[in-house]
C-alpha cells in the first residue's frame, strides 16, 4: 500500500466512505448479542460531519476532544468527527474507573468532552464537568473535512499504567499512517472484509477503524459481548478478521471448540495488548487452525514494532517469537552500554521511525529518558534472530533481586505453565526484610486439574532450582486485570498483601 506520511490518516477513510456511499459500513450488536443497527457508508459520513460541526462549535481550531463511550456506532461516527473536525482526540477507556480518568483529564485539559450513557457515568464519578451526548441527533449542519497533516498531532493516549501513573503520549498523525502501512503489509484488508472490533474502540481496535473503512470492508462493532454471544456473532456476520486480548481468544477458543469448527469466514484472529502463553496459544491454534496472528507494540510505538503472521504461527518453533518488525519499524537492541548488540544478544529493545510518539504530554524529563538519540527505549529486553524475528524476554523493570540473584519472573511463568496444571501465571516481587524481594506467585487453575501450591512448589524446585522457585503460590480465581486487561505484576502484589 502507498500512502503519504505527511498526510491525513482520516482522507484515506473518507474515501473509502465516498466510494461506495451505499454499502453497509458498520454494525452494532449488545452485550447480548442482540443486532442493534446498522448504517451505510454515506450514512456514516453524513452523520460524522453532522457531528463535526457540533464539535467545531464547541472546541477551537486544534483543539482537544476527550470521548467516552461503548463500542457503538455513536462512538465510530464521534471519532470520524473529532478526524473530520480537525482536532485532537483524547479517548477515555470506560474500564479506566473514576480515579484514572480524573487524572487523564487534569492532565490533558481537554477543551469539549463527548461520552454516552456510560461515559457519562464514569465522567460522574471523575468529577468531570458537562459533555456533549455522542448520541443525540447531529445537527444538520455539516463542514468540510478538515484534514490535518502528518506532523500535526492526531490523538493523546494514556499508557497502561504499568510503571506508575498513566502517561499521556501524543501520537501523530504519521505515527498512525505509518501503522496503517505496517498492519497492511503483513494483514491486508480488502473490499468485501469484515472486521470485529470487540476490544475497545478507546484502545487497540481505533487503528482497525480507517483501514477498514478505506478498503469498503464492514465494522462490526461488538460491546461487551461474552464468548457464546461473540462467537454467534462472527459465524453471523462472517468476520474476516477480528482484534482481540489473548484471553478472549482463550474464551473463544473454547467456545468452538465445543461447537466442532471455527467460523468458517475467518482469515486470521490478531491478538496484542499481552503475551499469549505458549500452551494456550497452542490450543488456540488446534481449535482455529492455522489463523492465529499477533502485533506487539505500546502505546508510544503503536500495535506495530513487531507483527507475527497467521503462516508463522502456525509453525510451532516461532511462537515464542512476536514476528519481524513492521516495515517502517527499524527495531535495534542495545546493550547496558548502549551499543547495538549482534543477533541473538538479549538487550533492550528499541525503535526508531515514523512509528513513535512525539513524546509525552508536558512531562520533558520522562520524554528524554525515553526517546535518547531518536530512539525509543521500550524497557522491554529481547533479542532478533539471525533471520530478523524478535523475541521479547521481559520488561527490563520486572528484573527481582532476591538475596543478590537476579530471577526474571518470565522464566517462572513459563516453569508453571509446563506443568500443565496452571491456567495462568503471574511471578511477582514482595518486598522482604531478609532477602530484599521475596519471590511469589498468582495462579490459576487449569480446567478439570487439582492443584496443590505446596506440590507445585515442589515441582517447580526441581524445575527450577530453590532460587526460582516461589516463596508462596497463591491460587485465585481470575488474576486481576488493569483497564487495559493487562497483568500487572505490583497491582497483583497489592491486591494480595493489602487486602
Amino acid at each position: 500500500m502507498t500512502r503519504d506520511l505527511d498526510g491525513s490518516p482520516a482522507e484515506g477513510g473518507i474515501a473509502g466512505l465516498v466510494r461506495g456511499p451505499e454499502r453497509i459500513a458498520a454494525v452494532e450488536y449488545d452485550v447480548s448479542g442482540r443486532l442493534v443497527r446498522s448504517i451505510s457508508a454515506g450514512g456514516l459520513f453524513k452523520a460524522a460531519l453532522g457531528f463535526a460541526a457540533q464539535i467545531a462549535a464547541q472546541a477551537p481550531p486544534d483543539g482537544r476532544v476527550a470521548v467516552a463511550a461503548g463500542n457503538t456506532i455513536d462512538h465510530l461516527s464521534a471519532w470520524l468527527a473529532v478526524q473530520l473536525s480537525g482536532r485532537v482526540w483524547i479517548p477515555l477507556g470506560l474500564a479506566n474507573g473514576a480515579e484514572a480518568t480524573a487524572h487523564a483529564l487534569e492532565l490533558c485539559r481537554p477543551d469539549l468532552i463527548c461520552a454516552d450513557a456510560a461515559g457519562r457515568a464514569l465522567l460522574e464519578a471523575a468529577g468531570a464537568g458537562e459533555s456533549l451526548s455522542v448520541d443525540a441527533p447531529a445537527t444538520v449542519r455539516t463542514i468540510e473535512p478538515v484534514l490535518r497533516s502528518g506532523a500535526q498531532t492526531m490523538a493523546i493516549k494514556f499508557t497502561g499504567g504499568s510503571t506508575g501513573r498513566p502517561k499521556g503520549v501524543v501520537q501523530s498523525c504519521r505515527a498512525v499512517m505509518a501503522n496503517w502501512v505496517n498492519m497492511d503489509a503483513a494483514f491486508p484488508v480488502g473490499e468485501g472484509d469484515v472486521v470485529l472490533a470487540s476490544a475497545p474502540l478507546t484502545h487497540g481496535s481505533s487503528h482497525f477503524i480507517l483501514p477498514a473503512l478505506g478498503a469498503g470492508a464492514r465494522l462490526v462493532l461488538v460491546a461487551g459481548a461474552g464468548p457464546e454471544a461473540l462467537a454467534d456473532i462472527m459465524e453471523r456476520e462472517r468476520v474476516t478478521t477480528g482484534f482481540m486480548a489473548p484471553t478472549a481468544i482463550q474464551r473463544l477458543a473454547e467456545v468452538f471448540a465445543r461447537r466442532s469448527a471455527p467460523p468458517g469466514a475467518l482469515v486470521r484472529l490478531i491478538y496484542g495488548a499481552a503475551p499469549f502463553p505458549e500452551r494456550a496459544l497452542a490450543r488456540a491454534i488446534e481449535v482455529f487452525g492455522p489463523r492465529i496472528a499477533g502485533l506487539y507494540g505500546q502505546t508510544e510505538a503503536p500495535m506495530s514494532i513487531a507483527l507475527i503472521t497467521e503462516a508463522e504461527l502456525a509453525r510451532p518453533g516461532l511462537r515464542a517469537s512476536v514476528g519481524r518488525p513492521g516495515r517502517l519499524s527499524n527495531v535495534v537492541i542495545l546493550g547496558s552500554d548502549g551499543a547495538p548488540l549482534p543477533a541473538g544478544d538479549t538487550g533492550e529493545i528499541t525503535v526508531s521511525g515514523p512509528l513513535v510518539m512525539d513524546g509525552y504530554l508536558d512531562d520533558a524529563e520522562k520524554t528524554a529518558r525515553t526517546l535518547r538519540a531518536g530512539r525509543l527505549h521500550t524497557g522491554d529486553l529481547g533479542h532478533l534472530d539471525a533471520s530478523g524475528r524478535l523475541f521479547v524476554t521481559r520488561r527490563a523493570s520486572d528484573l527481582i533481586i532476591s538475596g543478590g540473584f537476579n530471577i526474571h519472573p518470565a522464566e517462572v511463568e513459563r516453569a508453571l505453565d509446563a506443568t500443565g496444571l496452571v491456567g495462568e501465571a503471574c511471578a511477582f516481587a514482595v518486598p522482604d526484610p531478609d532477602w530484599g524481594e521475596r519471590l511469589e506467585a498468582a495462579v490459576t487453575m487449569r480446567a478439570g486439574q487439582e492443584l496443590d501450591p505446596e506440590a507445585l512448589r515442589a515441582d517447580l524446585k526441581a524445575r527450577l532450582g530453590p532460587v526460582k522457585t516461589p516463596k508462596r503460590i497463591h491460587v485465585l480465581d481470575a488474576l486481576p486485570r488493569n483497564a487495559l486487561g493487562k497483568l500487572v505484576r505490583a497491582d497483583i502484589a497489592r491486591h494480595l498483601h493489602d487486602a
